[in-house]
């Protein structure tokens, strides 16, 4: 075995230009099918994190139909108001924080322009992390301040202690908060109240329920569904527990990803080719060789094996770089990502089943794509094959 081994790695060396030809082949495709699917994995280990980290205990109200998933692409922009007294006294509700998300005006030493505003009740930091990085975060009941994210801070040169207007009323900057929060770092958070006031309005955008321990969070959501719908008579809000969420949000990503490795398969389909029409030309060029070895005792199955072996060989060495190569673009994808979103939208990952799967493809893909010229080098008649110019 070691021996054909060795006469299969001699004719992928003597053959060097070409070989690297077709291996590029294999390398394209495997280094699409990596880099996409593992960008896809590294989507979902950013949601899933997320969501780990806010807590699979809590339950979402936002605006739209009772069962009507996100309530539609207004969920986040649409305000409404809430009972949060009476809905406290559903049972199984431990906590309820509330958010409305907006676009306000702001001025700060001669900048000036319309920015993303979070108006957040006192306690929402115990639904969701906020990483300060200078100054402090809010005190209770404390209004008129302001948490600006470290992008907004710098395009603003602003610091913990300057002020800043918000629709012509001054705010104190007490803090700055960067990406690791899972927030904009072009975002302004505030006071809800003080939202409330610049907009007139009571409304809020979204309200997150901690369901109490040891309560069932699919009944709670039940629940509290009815609450809304006996307070307000009308089925004009929308809820949903995080683990409804992430599902549907994993389950868009694995389609997604599905159809981006399906769009690299073609790839990797052409480069299988590519080594198809490279084996066949080696079996022209190594017609005499055959026949010598088989004038000599070499069985047809070890003629065979000789070429399946440098065709697997192909799509191992592909596959390798390939892999390697996917790995990167996912790295440099998802650094790229953070640093021009401001924000955890991916976190880098790829697993090993990824690795294994790829480099065992990528050979199955090269044997496979070897085995007609493989059958062909086998079938020669030795007396031919040596006649062969």
């Amino acid at each position: 075995m070691l021996d054909l081994m060795g006469i299969a790695v001699r004719g992928l060396l003597h053959r060097k230009k070409r070989s690297w030809l077709t291996i590029t082949g294999i390398l394209i495709g495997i280094t699409a099918v990596v880099a996409l699917v593992s960008l896809g994995e590294s989507m979902q280990l950013a949601v899933r994190r997320s969501f780990e980290e806010l807590g699979y205990d809590v339950v979402m109200i936002l605006p739209g139909e009772l069962g009507g998933g996100f309530g539609g692409p207004s969920s986040f922009s649409t305000s409404f108001e809430l009972d949060t007294e009476s809905l406290t006294e559903v049972e199984g509700v431990e906590e309820i924080g509330l958010l409305n998300f907006q676009s306000v005006y702001v001025k700060a030493d001669g900048n000036e322009g319309f920015l993303d505003a979070l108006g957040v009740s006192e306690n929402i930091f115990s639904f969701f992390k906020v990483e300060i990085v200078a100054g402090r975060g809010f005190s209770p009941d404390e209004r008129g301040v302001v948490i600006l994210g470290r992008e907004v801070a710098r395009e603003l040169d602003l610091r913990a202690g300057s002020t800043l207007q918000i629709e012509d009323h001054p705010f104190k900057v007490v803090g700055i908060y960067s990406a690791d929060s899972r927030l904009d770092e072009d975002a302004i958070i505030l006071p809800l109240a003080d939202l409330q006031e610049l907009l007139g309005e009571e409304g809020v955008t979204m309200a997150l329920v901690r369901v109490a321990p040891g309560d069932d969070v699919g009944q709670t959501a039940k629940r509290i569904e009815n609450f809304l719908y006996r307070s307000r008579g009308r089925r004009d809000l929308s809820v949903q527990t995080m683990e409804e969420v992430h599902e549907v949000v994993q389950r868009a990503l694995g389609i997604l990803g599905a159809f981006l490795g399906g769009i690299a398969g073609i790839a990797l389909l052409v480069g299988g080719i590519g080594v198809m029409n490279t084996m066949y030309t080696a079996v022209l060029e190594r017609t005499r060789e055959i026949g010598v070895m088989k004038a000599v005792g070499a069985r047809n199955s070890q003629i065979a094996l000789i070429f399946l072996m440098e065709s697997g060989l192909m799509g191992l060495v592909g596959g390798a770089l390939g892999t390697g190569i996917g790995s990167f673009l996912n790295f440099a994808a998802v650094t790229a990502a953070k640093r021009a979103l401001g924000t955890r939208v991916l976190e880098y990952g790829i697993s090993w089943w990824l690795v294994l799967g790829a480099l065992g493809f990528s050979f199955l893909v090269g044997a496979i794509a070897g085995l007609l010229p493989a059958r062909a080098a086998a079938k020669l008649d030795p007396v031919e094959a040596l006649r062969y110019e």
